[in-house]
This record gives C-alpha cells, sequence and structure tokens, in this order.
C-alpha cells in the first residue's frame, strides 16, 4: 500500500506522460492539496518511488533556468500504475462505493464508539 502522498504524487506524474520534472509535481501537488509543498518532500518521495520501481526517470535537455544542468523527467512505470489502481480502489472501498462524502452527496461515515 502506499501512502495519501505518493498516491497524489503518482497522479502527478501521470499526467505528465513521461516528461513531468519535480517542479511540476510540486506545483501539480501544491495545487491538489491546496497547500504549499515542499520541493524536498517531493524529491524524496519520487526518489523513494524510483526504488520501489513505481516511477522511471531519464535526463532531459539542459536549460538556462536550472544553471544548464538537465531536468530528471519521470514516467509511471507499470508497477506504479498497478499500485495507483490498488490506492484508488481502497480510498473507493473505504468510503462505502460513494463518489462523493457528506455534505456533497453521500452520508458520513459511522464512528466507532468507544466505551
Amino acid at each position: 500500500m502506499i501512502s495519501k502522498l505518493e498516491e497524489l504524487i503518482l497522479f502527478a506524474v501521470l499526467r505528465g506522460s513521461g516528461s513531468a520534472t519535480a517542479s511540476d509535481v510540486q506545483a501539480a501537488l501544491s495545487d491538489a492539496t491546496k497547500k504549499e509543498q515542499s520541493f524536498g518532500s517531493v524529491f524524496t518521495t519520487l526518489d523513494r518511488l524510483s526504488d520501489k520501481k513505481f516511477v522511471k526517470w531519464r535526463k532531459g535537455e539542459p536549460d538556462g533556468r536550472r544553471g544548464g544542468r538537465a531536468p530528471r523527467l519521470y514516467e509511471i512505470t507499470g508497477a506504479g500504475r498497478k499500485a495507483l489502481d490498488e490506492a484508488v480502489r481502497a480510498t473507493h472501498i473505504a468510503a462505502g462505493g460513494t463518489k462523493s462524502l457528506e455534505p456533497w452527496g453521500a452520508p458520513p461515515l459511522p464512528l466507532p464508539i468507544r466505551r
């Protein structure tokens, strides 16, 4: 099972169609969460996903914005797509198969009562 951060980053990489940079992923993640995400946490998570073989990267063309250095271009792998599908399926099941949560549609999930 992957973490929610890993799930969101995999979605951002998937949307990048094989040419997402860490900066692109950071911007997409910040936009999706409406909260500024640190570059360090995004880059560290991309490295972890690479170690797990969920993403792969290649060097892009050097550009002036990076002082002439080539950016890493990330792409989701088959294993990454499978992990993402499993995470989405688990979230859907945990939400009771609903497409939206209260107050926009489905009733809230009952909380266990502790005594």
